[in-house]
């Protein structure tokens, strides 16, 4: 576990969205709850759902606070608008129906 998470934080360091999310993950499990979530507030941000789910959830717990959660949905959902293209959405149907 100790080897997998100096590799996270590698890949973390280098942008990978995923491994922020595992890195909020390990933290939780270990019981680094604030640390877990500050994880997923950068993941959030990047645009990745799961960490977004799991910072709604450490709101609900209280290991959040309202505007760190509005702040960090707010550049969630500019995120998604930033990556919307009409590429991208004709493709997601080409993909879908073949």
């Amino acid at each position: 576990m100790k080897k997998s998470k100096y590799y996270y934080d590698l890949a973390a360091i280098g942008g990978s969205v995923d491994s922020r999310n595992n890195l909020g993950y390990i933290e939780m499990e270990a019981g680094n709850y604030h640390r877990a979530m500050k994880h997923y507030m950068i993941g959030a941000r990047a645009g990745n759902e799961i960490s977004l789910d799991m910072l709604k959830e450490g709101f609900k717990q209280g290991l959040v606070t309202k505007d760190e959660y509005a702040n960090t949905l707010r550049a969630y959902q500019k995120r998604q608008e930033e990556m919307k293209s009409d590429e991208r959405d004709k493709a997601v149907i080409y993909f879908a129906s073949g």
